[in-house]
């Protein structure tokens, strides 16, 4: 009956302002609203089955219920996604949420409408070592759906170790160069599905050299995309320890240290000093975590460094290693038998207007 008053003042107010409207008939609330289906192979949609429309003040969710998603053993993990997503405002959106042990649920993504297909990748960095990831996509609306709602095509995730991949050397620096100061670094040719930074200091004689480098950041379309060791993305400043470390069988290793301090360098630095510890020769390579520059256009590094040789067999080399990584789970939807879905929210009803609610 509330539906009914409204359209009659509805019409009655256009009339009133010397537009005629003609008012359809109002078809019964139905007990459909937006849900997770398999349109056809290799798509999942959430929407209303067989309509562009979703209703209002949905909640759907989609989990993962298969095989255990098992992230041991390595030491960078991305994560990939091909979707599509078309939404009628700002209150309609699908999220991603990752779980290691039913009581760690993480927003990891919130997805944005695209022009056609799209894709998302992004490093797991808070689930490494996880033997059971879970996978929770939920779907939300909270006014007029009219619009395609979520698709989903692809879901890809890829493990790599230390040290795998292949190198591409940025830039070498040998006596009689003695490099201080502060370092901003073109890395626009760093492409692959993950990185990792690599600096390796070495010395073919028993000399006194040493290279030092503090304050590292790797920018990303003006964001920062390097993982710190204590979480989070920023400046890695040192000041828990060093990344890991690839000694070549030679003698040589980084640690963090405080006698070299010169230009912009204070306090804690990552260094490797064969005045430290000498012998006939020493190399040593530290090894960043992993990372993705995948979608980045502009790609930067900045740090402060002192590279300080003592003979012409003194070297300090930095560059990258990418690989794409063992595929530890992909699912192109063939269909959703690993998966379980869940649909709540209110009543809708079709009109001239879309799917809205059936009560006000």
């Amino acid at each position: 009956m509330k539906i009914l008053v409204l359209f009659t003042a509805l019409a009655v107010a256009a009339v009133m302002a010397g537009e005629a409207v003609s008012v359809e008939p109002i078809e019964p609330p139905t007990e459909y609203n937006a849900q997770w289906y398999l349109s056809r192979e290799s798509e999942v949609r959430c929407d209303r089955e067989g309509l562009n429309v979703y209703g209002s003040n949905d909640c759907a969710y989609l989990w993962y219920r298969g095989q255990p998603i098992n992230l041991c053993g390595y030491d960078g993990v991305e994560m990939s996604i091909v979707y599509s997503q078309k939404t009628a405002d700002v209150g309609d959106y699908c999220a991603l949420y990752l779980d290691y042990d039913d009581q760690h649920d993480i927003l990891v993504h919130t997805f944005e409408d695209t022009d056609g297909l799209g894709s998302v990748s992004f490093m797991l960095d808070d689930y490494y070592g996880t033997r059971d990831l879970k996978i929770f996509f939920v779907w939300r609306s909270n006014l007029i759906g009219v619009d395609k709602g979520f698709y989903l095509h692809i879901i890809d995730i890829s493990g790599v170790l230390w040290g795998e991949g292949n190198y591409t050397n940025i830039f070498t620096w040998s006596s009689p160069d003695d490099v201080t100061g502060h370092q901003s670094i073109d890395m626009s040719g760093m492409r692959g599905n993950m990185v990792c930074l690599a600096s390796e200091y070495g010395t073919e004689v028993d000399t006194q050299g040493w290279w030092a480098i503090d304050n590292v950041e790797v920018i990303g379309d003006g964001k920062s995309i390097l993982p710190l060791q204590g979480g989070g993305y920023g400046v890695e400043d040192f000041s828990s320890g060093g990344w890991y470390q690839d000694r070549h069988g030679l003698p040589g290793e980084w640690e963090i240290g405080t006698d070299h301090v010169t230009g912009d360098m204070s306090g804690e630095n990552w260094q490797c000093d064969s005045a430290a510890h000498p012998g006939s020769s020493y190399q040593a390579e530290t090894l960043s975590p992993w990372f993705t520059v995948q979608g980045l256009t502009n790609k930067g590094i900045e740090f402060d460094t002192w590279f300080s040789p003592m003979d012409a067999g003194d070297y300090a080399s930095f560059g990258f290693y990418k690989a794409a990584g063992d595929h530890i789970f992909f699912d192109d939807f063939k269909d959703l038998h690993d998966w379980y879905t869940d649909e709540s929210g209110d009543d809708v009803a079709e009109t001239t207007w879309g799917a809205i609610k059936a009560s006000f």
